[in-house]
């Protein structure tokens, strides 16, 4: 697998091209092509089924979405529900997935002309759906370290040594008792930190799921518009978009700082 990951890094224009050329859309277009040829012994109708594919594939290779989707990795695909063992993770996947199933049934309702019209939301919310993969598989490691830490245990221990330094007669066994509660308040923190940064994960992925779950009814509601008011809408979608790219962004950058310094 590692490979293959390696294989399409290095060569991001056959991975794109093996993508369209297997697409089902366009296998399907070359498929009915033939089978039409040969029940009608036509070898133009075939020509022509040959030109529609090339076509397709052509402009799969034109298209900045197709090739941002097609060059996204498996850590990029959001994980099964029934593999996450934290209960939320598993609504937010399921609400995930639905509302994109919604969405997709909703634009495939939609004429070409408005969809002309979505081209930059379609690939903002591709890039939402692949920082969401990275969201919930962060928060997965995230709740499995907190589960193997006893946070009253700590407590405890705190509170064990402090009492134990504070009756000690001797200096030096003082002193490292003092040394071993400050170690274990940092542990505290730290575990704090994660527990936090945890919250903050969901609370981005509640987000994603209402900013999603929204987009179906404003494209409903763009069959209904004049092209300058569809344009004046899709803006204001892609713009909700990006903000949310970019807080995205942010956040990551600020949860690989909590990675480096907590060691998760």
């Amino acid at each position: 697998m590692a490979k293959d990951d390696d294989s399409g890094a290095k060569n991001p224009l056959g991975r794109v091209l093996t993508k369209s050329i297997l697409n089902t859309v366009n296998l399907v277009v070359a498929g009915s092509a033939a089978v039409g040829a040969a029940a009608l012994h036509s070898i133009p109708l075939l020509a022509i089924g040959g030109v529609a594919y090339g076509a397709l594939v052509a402009w799969d290779l034109a298209s900045p979405a197709f090739w941002k989707k097609a060059r996204k990795s498996d850590a990029e695909s959001l994980p099964s529900a029934s593999d996450l063992t934290d209960q939320g993770l598993r609504e937010v996947v399921r609400n995930l997935d639905a509302g994109r199933e919604k969405l997709e049934k909703v634009l495939a309702e939609t004429p070409d002309a408005v969809k002309g019209h979505l081209a930059g939301v379609l690939g903002s919310i591709e890039e939402m759906e692949a920082g969401a993969a990275r969201l919930v598989k962060r928060a997965e490691d995230l709740t499995r370290y907190l589960a193997t830490t006893d946070l009253n245990a700590v407590r405890v221990e705190i509170q064990s040594l402090m009492h134990k330094a504070s009756t000690s007669r001797d200096a030096v066994t003082r002193q490292q008792y003092e040394s071993a509660r400050a170690m274990r308040e940092e542990q505290l923190r730290a575990v704090d930190d994660i527990a936090g940064a945890r919250d903050r994960v969901m609370a981005n992925l509640s987000r994603m799921v209402a900013t999603l779950e929204g987009l179906s009814p404003k494209v409903v509601r763009m069959r209904a518009l004049d092209a300058q008011a569809m344009d004046a809408l899709s803006g204001t979608m892609n713009d909700e978009l990006e903000r949310i790219n970019g807080d995205m962004k942010e956040f990551e950058e600020t949860l690989q700082s909590l990675g480096e310094t907590i060691n998760v």
